[in-house]
């Protein structure tokens, strides 16, 4: 799996999630809610492929200017995934690709 994340570490806020985590690598980061299911909230979400967070980082760039980081990560539990993403319980960022 693979995170996009701001050079700060922090979550993007997309989909305007007003929640905004910061990672530590090699730490695991616990969502402060849990839902399952389609909803934007309740988890912490990421991709399931490195060419899906590839157009993530060149959305944020184009659209808002904000540069990022990619790191492969493991997660735990899935809470709901789709074709390309994956909402999780948890979530620890581990090597910057």
């Amino acid at each position: 799996m693979y995170k996009v994340v701001t050079n700060d570490l922090k979550s993007l806020g997309l989909r305007k999630n007003p929640m905004i985590l910061t990672y530590r690598i090699n730490k695991w980061l616990f969502s402060p809610t849990i839902k399952k299911g389609k909803t934007d909230d309740g988890g912490i979400w990421c991709c399931k492929s490195k060419g899906n967070a590839i157009k993530i980082q060149k959305y944020m760039l184009n659209k808002h200017n904000i540069e990022t980081k990619i790191f492969v990560c493991e997660i735990g539990k899935i809470l709901y995934q789709n074709s390309y993403r994956i909402k999780t319980n948890k979530l620890k960022i581990i090597n910057e690709i």
